[in-house]
């Protein structure tokens, strides 16, 4: 069965800017290029197959670690539309709503809720298993929020933090297994 090995973008001007950027646009930062290179060094797996999300971040992640190679879009593994929070410094943000946006208690205002964000999780890892039946292994680039919801999904909920750039989480199909069909306990 597939191995997906999620990761999440490297660092963005808008990272080091402290920056909600949601669905806007941000580029890597000259350290997020040299991060990704480095961890390509680490990554020996050969992949089969690369999707990314419509934003460039992504496929400058991607581009960074593994060259120019074919991928594929899906929306499904874009960030978290923030709203009327997107392009906003964190600190602008009261606190206390944000930490309840982290948690996934808090929608912010006409953005997406991470609901959402978990149905689209589900959507695709579904998709995921049911198209790749072999021992493929796929890279997906995506974002902070979806990487924080897809760990809700398999590690206890209390002990899910910020993913940090770059780092890897990998979702097999024993993993996969034990959610199907399961709701997201927040």
């Amino acid at each position: 069965m597939p191995q997906l090995f999620f990761i999440r973008h490297g660092q963005t001007q808008a990272n080091v800017e402290g920056v909600l950027t949601g669905t806007i646009e941000t580029n890597l930062t000259q350290k997020g290029i040299e991060d990704a290179k480095k961890l390509a060094q680490e990554l020996t797996e050969q992949f089969d197959y690369y999707y990314c999300s419509p934003l460039k971040r992504t496929h400058q992640t991607l581009n960074a670690i593994k060259g120019d190679v074919d991928f594929i879009i899906d929306e499904r593994i874009i960030e978290v539309s923030t709203g009327d929070w997107q392009g906003k410094l964190k600190t602008e943000l009261p606190e206390e709503e944000y930490d309840l946006y982290k948690k996934g208690l808090l929608n912010p205002p006409n953005g997406e809720s991470l609901d959402d964000v978990d149905r689209r999780i589900k959507s695709f890892l579904a998709d995921m298993f049911e198209k790749y039946k072999k021992e493929d292994k796929i890279l997906v680039v995506t974002h902070n929020a979806f990487m924080r919801s897809l760990k809700r999904l398999f590690v206890d909920k209390d002990k899910v933090v910020e993913p940090k750039n770059l780092e890897i989480f990998v979702v097999d199909n024993d993993m996969y297994d034990k959610i199907k069909g399961k709701e997201l306990e927040r």
